[in-house]
């Protein structure tokens, strides 16, 4: 007989993580946090427009309304913050680069510097990389392994998938759905009130803490409550790390 499992994955390190953590312990949800080990304490901006967030390093004063903050948490917050049993912390490359064009010896600095800079920070060897925006190519996925790496994390936007299963052989793992995406709340429920199959089944919600700053009809941190009261109230699902997700 199978089982279920619920995640969720969260990119970053932003301050905005610190709610997003508040509610996890409050309806017992367990998760990871992907982080850049090379950016502790910057402090940028997420410009929303057209209902979407663009990055900025700057914010235009005449228009502070349409600016969210994206404040990295510095090393020494992010450590006090991340350093629970219902936490995994895994990479994120040290300076969030976009990875497609990396050489080998980029990628290996950008890989390998981050992974062992946060596994000496928080004790324990990280195993788990998030690409930043979904970016990689092969000399990304040769440094990875390379430095210990036993999971790599892709995005989804608005793709609803087909079915709840997972192999946990797979090197390159897709979520189940982005937080923010409006059929998340009913395939959460088709999740949690399906009855468990032969196989396990897995629900992997991933996002920015800081879209929940949006104030939009989905990207407010009431939606996300509704999303974890609901998976919480689940007799038969389990609750995981991503790193537990895989056995490790």
């Amino acid at each position: 007989m199978g089982e279920k499992f619920f995640t969720v994955s969260y990119d970053d390190g932003t301050e905005q993580d610190r709610r997003v953590i508040a509610l996890m312990e409050k309806y017992g949800i367990r998760g990871t946090f992907n982080l850049s080990s090379g950016l502790f304490g910057k402090k940028s901006y997420i410009r929303f427009v057209e209902g979407r967030g663009r990055s900025a390093a700057f914010k235009d004063e005449t228009h502070p309304q349409d600016y969210i903050n994206h404040f990295i948490l510095s090393r020494q917050d992010a450590l006090n913050l991340y350093s629970s049993p219902n936490i995994e912390v895994a990479g994120h490359g040290a300076h969030h680069l976009v990875q497609t064009f990396l050489t080998p010896d980029e990628a290996r600095e950008e890989i390998t510097r981050d992974i062992d800079a946060l596994s000496e920070l928080f004790g324990y060897r990280v195993v788990g990389h998030a690409f930043p925006k979904d970016t990689f190519n092969d000399n990304v996925l040769s440094a990875l392994r390379g430095s210990g790496v036993r999971y790599a994390r892709r995005v989804c936007h608005l793709q609803k998938p087909q079915s709840f299963s997972f192999d946990r052989s797979a090197f390159m793992i897709t979520p189940t759905c982005w937080q923010l995406d409006p059929f998340a709340e009913d395939l959460l429920r088709e999740f949690v009130e399906a009855p468990t199959g032969d196989e396990d089944a897995v629900f992997f919600m991933w996002g920015h803490s800081y879209e929940l700053d949006y104030g939009t009809k989905f990207g407010c941190y009431e939606r996300l409550a509704r999303l974890f009261k609901m998976v919480s109230g689940a007799k038969n699902v389990r609750f995981v790390t991503n790193r537990e997700l895989f056995g490790l």
